[in-house]
């Protein structure tokens, strides 16, 4: 690898601002309008109002309960951001993750521009962006975007560093610091970090050079800054009984197969990065005929270590593998830009997939304009509108991007400008899916409206007393303290008497209670959050 790069001209420096500007604008469309209803984001947004009411203390605190599994920068991020108006709203909340979307872009663009050209960093950047999972994750309220940026980052001052003996004091100083980042963002296993490094630097034949990148220093440093925030969780008495984040737990919740098994494949992962996922076949073809691949070895060795540890956890989500997508991105882009794309295998590949997208897109597109299936109620109504014509408009999107790629293929041979049509189509329906699925979410988890409906008849000096899973979106959205009973007598003992305060019960346990509940408890409201049911108790009036 080069240590010097050709400027950026003018050209692309206006169109690497146009593409990330454009990025930015689709993924801040959803916020604001998008409700919060996953107890994962809640449970950010709690951290955060916490830190907001009684400043950085660690560990912070969710219904009275230390929280000791994630660090803490995160939601410091998302506190920093609600500081100016005083109160976390879902409108501020997701900026620190979109932020991170954008860092990320730029950060495969850079590795792609310094192993093939500007021109493979352009493609790299464009398939992230459209990758769906990507852009679903960049304005939720989880730290998965962060991570993958702080990694991200890594990687691309790790081939800095690798590209020159002895490295720049600057190039390790930058991969310590997202080493630390990522260990402030996640916890332990940003410690990934270490065998991948390891493996990367194997790969590259550069394991002599290990010893120069002064790892006992870096990570020495990087332990000692994560200790403002490990010590107190350590010291906190409820310790034991917590979801920590010490190594003991990390090491059974992650490789625990005797009583766990994987509650999503790795597939999962790889669905979320669809259809770009289909060109990891040329990507392999590519990687046996094109010389250009010997750059790319330590980031393939990098991302192997990645895969390979998120396959080994007994605990598996699909966003797990985020800070995969980057990498993924990368191969894709260099096996339609390195010279070796224009090789008869790979162009008879290309257009195999194209084939395959588009006739999947012609039998979609028949599906819901002649065959008109009943699509409310069920998970793909939040992303698919009952309307027929946001189905011709999607399908419509889904025929013409392979068709026009199919047809630059054919006529210039270019698998990169093929590659724009589909990301150009795709970028169009997350456009449309970014002003449009919000709304669809709203109707399927009303919190708010619900939430609104019943906060003035609450007791402010009074808790709501749940049973028996209550999402922490209600804590968030009702802005009022909520107990959690996890003792079926305990609430039944409390319907059988006059009613006092509320009590939030799922719609099933009602049902089956209500039969020996005090006359003088009634239900307040109802709402329905996906394929729960909530009922709310009250005083009857």
């Amino acid at each position: 690898m080069s240590e010097k790069l050709e400027r950026l001209t003018a050209r692309q420096r206006a169109l690497l601002v146009a593409l990330l500007s454009a990025a930015a604008i689709v993924y801040t469309m959803p916020i604001g309008t998008r409700p919060l209803w996953n107890q994962d984001e809640a449970r950010v947004v709690l951290l955060a109002e916490d830190t907001l009411r009684h400043g950085p203390r660690l560990p912070a605190r969710v219904r009275d309960a230390p929280y000791l599994n994630k660090p803490p920068l995160f939601f410091w991020t998302v506190a920093l951001g609600a500081w100016p108006t005083g109160r976390v709203s879902d409108r501020e909340a997701p900026i620190p993750s979109i932020a991170a979307a954008l860092a990320t872009l730029l950060g495969v663009f850079a590795i792609g521009r310094r192993l093939s050209g500007a021109h493979t960093g352009f493609i790299a950047l464009v398939v992230l962006a459209t990758s769906p999972g990507f852009f679903f994750l960049a304005h939720e309220v989880l730290p998965d975007m962060m991570f993958t940026a702080w990694l991200t980052w890594a990687l691309y001052f790790l081939l800095r560093g690798l590209s020159a003996l002895p490295p720049r004091l600057a190039h390790l100083g930058g991969f310590y610091v997202c080493v630390a980042g990522a260990l402030w963002t996640k916890g332990l296993p940003a410690l990934m970090v270490i065998p991948a490094t390891v493996a990367a630097c194997l790969a590259s034949g550069a394991i002599r050079r290990l010893p120069s990148l002064r790892p006992w220093t870096g990570l020495g440093l990087v332990a000692l800054t994560a200790l403002p925030w490990a010590i107190p969780y350590a010291l906190t008495p409820e310790h034991a009984s917590s979801q920590t984040i010490g190594a003991s737990h990390a090491v059974t919740w992650y490789f625990d197969r005797y009583r766990t098994t994987s509650s999503i494949p790795l597939a999962g992962g790889l669905g979320e990065f669809l259809p770009w996922a289909l060109w990891l076949i040329p990507v392999a073809v590519w990687w046996r005929l094109s010389p250009d691949r010997q750059a790319y070895r330590p980031v393939l060795a990098w991302m192997l270590v990645f895969v390979v540890l998120v396959g080994l956890s007994a605990q598996q989500r699909a966003r797990y593998l985020l800070p995969v997508n980057p990498m993924l991105a990368l191969f894709v882009a260099a096996a339609v830009t390195a010279g070796a794309s224009r090789a008869r295998a790979l162009i008879r590949l290309d257009t195999i997939i194209l084939i395959v997208m588009l006739a999947g897109a012609l039998a979609t597109a028949g599906w819901l304009l002649l065959v008109n299936p009943r699509i409310s109620g069920t998970p793909i109504a939040v992303f698919v509108s009952t309307a027929a014509w946001e189905h011709a408009l999607l399908a419509g999107l889904g025929i013409a991007g392979p068709a026009i790629a199919l047809r630059e293929l054919r006529t210039r041979r270019s698998p990169s400008r093929a590659l724009c049509c589909v990301a150009g189509a795709l970028a169009l329906v997350l456009l449309f899916e970014a002003t449009t699925y919000s709304s669809r979410l709203e109707t399927t988890y009303p919190i708010r409206s619900f939430a609104d409906r019943v906060r003035p008849s609450l007791d402010r000096n009074a808790p709501l007393l749940a049973y028996p899973d209550a999402s922490l979106a209600f804590d968030f959205y009702l802005d009022h303290p909520i107990a959690e009973v996890s003792v079926r007598q305990t609430i039944a003992g409390r319907l059988q008497s006059p009613a006092a305060g509320a009590l939030l019960l799922r719609d099933v346990h009602w049902e089956d209670l209500r039969r020996t509940t005090h006359p003088s408890w009634c239900p307040v409201d109802r709402v329905n959050l996906g394929y729960r049911s909530f009922v709310l108790l009250g005083a009857c009036r």
